[in-house]
């Protein structure tokens, strides 16, 4: 999902914002995305599966499978992008264009907060299906 997510992006005019193929932490698990200001980053996929339905003799299993990937960018909190706002509303619409067999549900979860003069934007996209 990631390398999906990441070709999405970079098709997306976004506002002035640099689109970065690494991820977005370094190494030493510094985050790169406060380094760099105005730069996406895309986290690598998580996949979480849980049972749904099991049957007493477990001849029948159905679970759910979500994966998860997140995107971060800073931008200055003092002076912010002019379509910021529409520019996270570009991208939690991507939620529905990322290809998925059998997707049941498709959420993108959008959180900010604030490092030193930073507004640092994580968009959380989940994708769950039924395995």
């Amino acid at each position: 999902m990631r390398t999906a997510l990441l070709d999405k992006i970079q098709a997306l005019a976004v506002n002035g914002l640099n689109v970065s193929n690494e991820l977005p932490y370094d190494e030493s698990g510094t985050p790169r995305y406060i380094k760099n200001p105005r730069t996406l980053f895309v986290d690598r996929d998580t996949i979480d599966s849980s049972p749904l339905l099991l049957t007493l003799d477990r001849s029948v299993n159905i679970n759910t499978e979500t994966t998860s990937v997140s995107v971060f960018f800073t931008t200055d909190a003092k002076n912010p992008p002019t379509r910021l706002e529409a520019t996270i509303q570009d991208l939690r619409a991507l939620k529905d264009t990322v290809d998925s067999a059998g997707s049941a549900q498709r959420e993108c979860l959008v959180s900010t907060e604030y490092v030193g003069d930073l507004l640092v934007t994580e968009l959380e996209y989940r994708l769950t299906t039924i395995a």
